[in-house]
């Protein structure tokens, strides 16, 4: 590092340390002179390297679906019901998080590829904000759920994604935790020639991670023996009654002890569905398995992200 670049680097560290009060100034600096930001400084690290490979991931993805990431052989029909009920094919915009990211996405805005914005009555200036709607988890999201919401110890462990599509779940589960089975699930054929695609091209350990064409439904033997089920918002992908029916299908063949991750708030889906009382005990909230990895993370970027234990 050449002396110009060693001010900058203090400069920008000065830059934070004046934000700070003199309190959380003494625990910064006894977090320093202790030695112990050593391996928090490496454990940042390993996340940063998992994040490029989740990255490449992406990127190869993208090569192999429509930019919006959708499959001309699926139905996606916006909610009638829950917070994504405003949705509508006019003021929706469906970007996936796990391809491109918050900066990606800016980007994108200002080459014209994306628009923040639509018309209502065709006028220029009165415009709304599009509402951003994605169907897989970013890679932070995974990042948090395996380094902080998980235990860090899953071998001997099945993890099963409800509604695999792309398989970002299972790559995050593959390269940030040592479960000994990752399954996803996925009723759209063309997602799983993707994923089986994906997982090939990366050499990754086909008796450690694989994808199931099914209905889940129709797979009650994994949906028992896995061990963390991770559900996305199913929406925008089945009607009220069937979304109901899953439900009741997940209480009965999820065992108990078994964790449950949600991007959304089960009170929040299960009062929308009518369904909160009577499922209301199933679940118990629980507190994230390794809390001192919130250190890692932007925690408000995660706080939609739910654990829950089977009762």
């Amino acid at each position: 590092m050449s002396d110009s670049e060693l001010i900058s680097s203090k400069s920008r560290i000065l830059d934070l340390f004046a934000e700070l009060d003199d309190s959380e100034l003494n625990s910064i600096e006894q977090w320093i002179c202790s030695q112990s930001y050593k391996k928090d400084l490496e454990a940042k690290k390993t996340l940063i390297r998992t994040d490029k490979l989740l990255t490449k991931t992406g990127d190869a993805i993208k090569k192999l679906v429509p930019f919006e990431a959708e499959m001309s052989s699926e139905k996606i029909v916006p909610p009638t019901v829950g917070d994504q009920a405003d949705c509508t094919e006019s003021n929706t915009c469906h970007v996936d998080e796990f391809l491109y990211d918050h900066d990606q996405v800016d980007t994108l805005v200002k080459e014209g590829k994306l628009k923040r914005h639509y018309c209502i009555d065709c006028n220029s200036r009165n415009v709304k904000e599009l509402i951003y709607i994605s169907h897989s988890m970013s890679r932070q999201a995974l990042q948090y759920i395996f380094k902080v919401l998980l235990p860090s110890d899953l071998e001997d462990k099945q993890i099963l994604d409800v509604g695999s599509r792309l398989g970002a779940v299972l790559y995050g589960a593959y390269y940030l935790s040592n479960a000994s089975s990752i399954i996803g699930i996925e009723m759209n054929k063309e997602f799983c020639e993707v994923q089986e695609k994906i997982i090939h091209k990366f050499s990754m350990d086909a008796d450690r991670i694989r994808v199931i064409h099914s209905d889940v439904m129709e797979r009650p033997d994994i949906v028992q023996q896995s061990n963390v089920i991770i559900i996305n918002v199913l929406d925008f992908f089945v009607d009220i009654p069937k979304h109901k029916e899953m439900w009741h299908f997940f209480k009965k063949h999820i065992k108990k002890g078994s964790y449950l991750i949600c991007n959304r708030s089960m009170a929040d889906t299960l009062n929308s569905l009518d369904m909160f009382e009577e499922l209301m005990n199933w679940l118990s909230i629980c507190i994230p398995n390794q809390m001192k990895n919130e250190i890692f993370f932007d925690v408000e970027d995660c706080s939609e992200l739910y654990l829950y234990t089977v009762n």
